[in-house]
């Protein structure tokens, strides 16, 4: 049973289940001037739904609570429920249930139950494995550098029109208007890879979703495991998106700076055998005996991998 009693009412299943739950906050996680209300409700279903694509597992049912600040009108708040209602068709997971409050600002939290037969955990990495990238790393970040850097004053961007997400301006060539276009719906609308996760099953030995930026995330895999992850720089490049090396140079930054340090792209990272690595992962690093996470460089020296976003850190430099 879903929606219309004071519960919902599910049959549990005889597999495992995983349960996450994410919280999006208006002025931490987004800035409603850049975003939509129904793209802030399907982004907010799709970093829950990351999470268990990092376990492996298969998206069940979800609740959603909603704090909603006084501006904010019946309308809109059906707004976003369009964006959340068009992601849980996505990933074929029901919501069934949830809260509405009043509140000082826009907050939406999710909660998502997933079921797995063996759900992949953080602690699974061993010396040998192969690092795998699955998904793309740094867009999201461009994403929101391009509105930062073309609409400080915090109104949406003049330069690309709302209907459509087209830059407007004409000094910009055909590929850099893709690039643009790519990085800001990978900020506005990022996917779960849901199915890829559940494809890593039976062939990855650890995952962990890289929601905070890679040098975070790695880090976190890297210590549950009590393993080394070193990142090969030279094999990252080659597994980054031209248009990120657009945005880059548009921004006159470093497209390695955006994947290791951007969040939110809710990419995959994943360590198994070399030899049953699936097609859609790509490797970009191995682990190793040891502690932390690391970056080679071409000529083998070891850097430390900084970066990324820590909400007990605020002050970091990070995608948000």
């Amino acid at each position: 049973m879903g929606i219309g009693d004071d519960a919902a009412v599910l049959r549990v299943e005889k597999r495992p289940l995983v349960w996450t739950i994410d919280a999006q906050v208006e002025g931490v996680h987004f800035r409603r001037a850049w975003l939509s209300l129904a793209d802030i409700g399907a982004r907010s279903f799709h970093a829950a739904a990351s999470d268990l694509a990092a376990m492996g597992a298969r998206p069940v049912a979800a609740l959603s609570s909603l704090v909603v600040p006084e501006a904010m009108s019946a309308r809109d708040v059906v707004r976003l429920a369009r964006g959340q209602a068009m992601a849980a068709r996505e990933l074929s997971c029901p919501i069934v249930g949830g809260n509405l409050s009043r509140g000082g600002e826009l907050g939406v939290t999710t909660t998502l139950l997933g079921a797995a037969s063996t759900p992949l955990l953080r602690s699974g990495a061993r010396p040998g494995d192969e690092l795998w990238l699955i998904g793309h790393l740094g867009l999201a970040a461009a994403g929101l550098g391009w509105l930062a850097a073309h609409d400080a004053d915090g109104r949406r961007d003049r330069r690309v029109t709302p209907a459509t997400d087209r830059p407007r301006a004409p000094s910009l060539a055909p590929a850099e208007r893709r690039a643009v276009r790519a990085a800001l719906a990978a900020f506005r609308r990022p996917h779960a890879l849901v199915r890829a996760g559940r494809g890593l099953a039976g062939r990855a030995r650890a995952a962990i979703d890289v929601s905070d930026g890679l040098a975070a995330d790695a880090a976190r895999l890297a210590d549950e495991s009590g393993v080394r992850v070193v990142v090969e720089r030279a094999a990252l490049r080659r597994a980054l998106s031209p248009e990120l090396f657009t945005m880059a140079r548009l921004l006159e930054t470093d497209a390695l700076e955006l994947a290791v340090s951007g969040g939110e792209d809710y990419a995959l990272l994943a360590t198994g055998e070399a030899s049953r690595r699936p097609r859609f992962a790509r490797p970009i690093g191995r682990v190793e005996p040891g502690r932390n996470a690391l970056l080679r460089d071409e000529q083998g020296a070891l850097i430390p991998l900084v970066g990324g976003f820590d909400h007990f850190r605020p002050k970091r430099r990070s995608a948000r």
